[in-house]
């Protein structure tokens, strides 16, 4: 148990996460009303479940950056969905939030540990903030996953470039596909429904979703270039 390295902390810049709230603007959500509120607001979406699209469209860089930091570094975060807040620029139109973690504890993963560790992250901060959200905002859980995959399978094909941890990195992804890592979460792999048979290179080259996340929905955007929906 320990904290991480200015370097790793660094690493993790790129996914969005803090863990200092300079400007004291940290937002923390304790219930889901207040999450569809907040998203509305900065998006502008009619309805709570665009709002909740966009929102897990931005989520999904802090739930790849557990699944980074466990692939890269066989590390895994001490904390829950109520140790995390939302660090947000009013004045910034895109609205890219960082996410600040409140507490920078962290444990070793052995290989052995692994896939335990696969499913905790996708079950506590997955799952549980889909659960959160789903029923409220009324959509489809498969369309929120799609939304942390299509940041997870870019997180992925870079880390398999890394030669000293490409096997590491397969085998993780070869989990993630499979059922059982899923268990008591989904029936079945959603990971394995938006990849169908390519491999992770081949499904960024070029991404296409199975999912819409409604961002064409947004007033002043259009369709995504990977969106599946040709009519949107």
């Amino acid at each position: 148990m320990h904290n991480l390295t200015p370097s790793i902390e660094k690493e993790l810049q790129g996914y969005r996460i803090s863990f200092r709230d300079e400007a004291k603007v940290s937002k923390t959500f304790n219930h889901a009303d207040e999450l569809i509120q907040y998203a509305q607001a900065r998006t502008g979406a009619e309805t709570s479940r665009i709002a909740i699209s966009m929102w897990f469209r931005r989520y999904a860089f802090f739930v790849t950056a557990q699944l980074y930091m466990l692939s890269k570094h066989r590390l895994i975060w001490e904390g829950t969905l109520q140790d995390f807040g939302v660090l947000d620029d009013p004045e910034d139109e895109h609205w890219l939030p960082n996410f600040l973690l409140k507490t920078n504890s962290w444990s070793n993963v052995t290989e052995k540990e692994s896939p335990s560790a696969l499913h905790s992250i996708l079950n506590s901060f997955g799952a549980d903030a889909i659960r959160f959200l789903s029923g409220t905002a009324k959509i489809s859980k498969l369309v929120l996953w799609e939304n942390i995959w299509s940041y997870t399978v870019w997180m992925y094909s870079e880390l398999l470039k890394q030669t000293d941890i490409k096997k590491r990195v397969e085998k993780d992804i070869e989990m993630l596909l499979e059922d059982e890592v899923w268990l008591n979460i989904e029936t079945r792999s959603p990971f394995k429904r938006f990849i169908g048979e390519k491999s992770v290179p081949e499904s960024v080259n070029p991404y296409k979703r199975v999912t819409c996340c409604l961002y064409y929905r947004i007033d002043g955007q259009e369709k995504c270039a990977y969106c599946p929906n040709k009519n949107c």
